[in-house]
């Protein structure tokens, strides 16, 4: 009886424990929630700074209240949306954005404290500079361009929009449309890249339409222009052949210069010395691009000398080509070796020219550059941190990497419009110039093609 007796006072005991605790302020050590009904005090605002599509608002919280938690700011755009934005207490500033046009318009100002009390709101006035999407389309500028047209733009502080594309549809016989072309979309948030091409479309008059638009939600009206895109071809690779007039080799190693660079005969720099057959200046053109191909050594300067400190690559590698047509060339794409290691990196080529003659030229084989016209020069892109590619700098690279060859030239001596149906391609610099060979997929080429041969 004694041993029960002593059970209930125990258990009362503890059960006037947890009462006492249940009765404090904590918990386990979890201090509960205090909350206020009273709402904080209203913000003052110092300043209102206008941008272009938006409102920098600098405010000062009210004093004495450090249980405030945030500041928000909402207004009314034109289609009747509430747009809201949020900053924590420790901002003084809160950017409103999304606004379209340059008329006045209204924006409230509340802070909410840790209870949820919301205060009375500041109301501000004031207009947005015009807007990233009206700039856009007041200063484009749409031009025809070999196979489509070129579209350009402006974008000083890189916000980010949308370029619709429409182009002329028929819906039913005899009643044409401009519809838009999903897939020819074109994305900006860069203030130096602020033009693109867009392909394919025939070399005939059609009606082109633009929209912009950006992530408010805001689209601007519809600018149309009537153009007729240059014909453009894409060429037939199984056409092109390499030639072999500047003497090609074939070896797999580097080999000297002083021996084998040079034609005693011509003094005309021969042909690179490639791998081996596989990887000869053919594989360049046979469609594939996503091997490993065309594989060319660069000559070295003192070969055999016993320092290697004293060896000295040539960086200028040749490959000649007959392409059995006489074309002007619009523009070319290089597929690289598509491995991490080649993409702006090791033996993929960065700088290269293109030499271009015809029949005409009784002396091509014989004299060279004199007797042959420089299409064009061209350098590769860098990106903006080797060793941290974004998937966007990888795509471009190894699948979208084009070179117009009238925009993209770099040398004031070239004459980027000549038609020729002989082509040596001048492979300058590659990437990583300690390795001593050149390596490429696939070199794919678009031009307006005068006849063939």
């Amino acid at each position: 009886m004694k041993l029960n007796i002593r059970k209930q006072l125990l258990l009362l005991a503890t059960i006037s424990s947890l009462l006492m605790v249940a009765c404090t302020d904590s918990y386990m050590g979890i201090e509960q929630i205090k909350t206020s009904s009273e709402k904080p005090d209203k913000i003052s605002v110092r300043e209102v700074i206008p941008k272009s599509g938006a409102l920098e608002i600098h405010f000062t919280l009210p004093k004495g209240n450090p249980n405030i938690v945030q500041v928000v700011a909402t207004y009314t755009n034109k289609r009747g949306e509430e747009m809201e934005f949020k900053v924590s207490r420790y901002s003084s500033s809160i950017l409103v954005e999304g606004f379209i046009g340059t008329e006045e318009m209204t924006v409230e100002l509340v802070c909410i404290d840790s209870s949820g009390n919301e205060s009375d709101a500041t109301v501000v006035k004031a207009a947005p500079l015009i807007s990233p999407v009206e700039i856009a389309l007041q200063t484009m500028k749409v031009e025809p361009a070999f196979g489509g047209i070129k579209v350009e733009w402006q974008n000083a502080h890189a916000n980010p929009f949308v370029i619709h594309v429409l182009a002329e549809d028929t819906l039913q016989k005899g009643v044409g449309s401009l519809v838009e072309d999903l897939s020819k979309a074109i994305y900006s948030s860069d203030s130096l890249k602020t033009f693109a091409y867009v392909r394919q479309y025939p070399s005939k008059e059609q009606k082109f339409g633009f929209i912009v638009s950006d992530k408010w939600g805001n689209r601007t009206d519809t600018l149309i222009n009537k153009l007729t895109p240059y014909k453009e071809e894409l060429i037939d690779y199984s056409r092109v052949k390499a030639v072999t007039f500047f003497n090609p080799t074939f070896y797999g190693g580097s080999r000297d210069y002083d021996t084998y660079a040079i034609n005693p005969a011509t003094g005309i720099q021969n042909d690179g010395n490639c791998h081996g057959t596989g990887n000869a200046p053919q594989t360049m053109f046979n469609g594939v691009i996503t091997g490993t191909l065309f594989y060319c050594y660069k000559f070295v300067h003192n070969l055999k000398d016993p320092d290697p400190a004293n060896r000295i690559f040539e960086q200028n590698v040749y490959a000649t080509f007959d392409l059995n047509m006489e074309v002007r060339l619009s523009r070319v794409k290089i597929y690289p070796r598509p491995t991490i290691t080649y993409t702006y990196n090791r033996s993929s080529p960065k700088r290269f020219r293109i030499w271009g003659t015809n029949d005409d030229n009784s002396e091509r084989w014989s004299k060279f550059p004199e007797t042959w016209t420089l299409i064009g020069e061209y350098v590769g892109r860098e990106p903006a941190n080797r060793d941290n590619l974004t998937p966007e700098e990888i795509e471009y690279f190894n699948f979208n990497q084009e070179y117009t060859i009238s925009e993209d030239n770099v040398n004031s001596e070239a004459h980027t419009t000549a038609t020729f149906r002989y082509m040596r391609l001048q492979l300058m610099e590659s990437y990583n110039p300690t390795i001593p060979y050149y390596t490429i997929n696939e070199f794919e080429m678009y031009g307006d093609i005068q006849q063939y041969y």
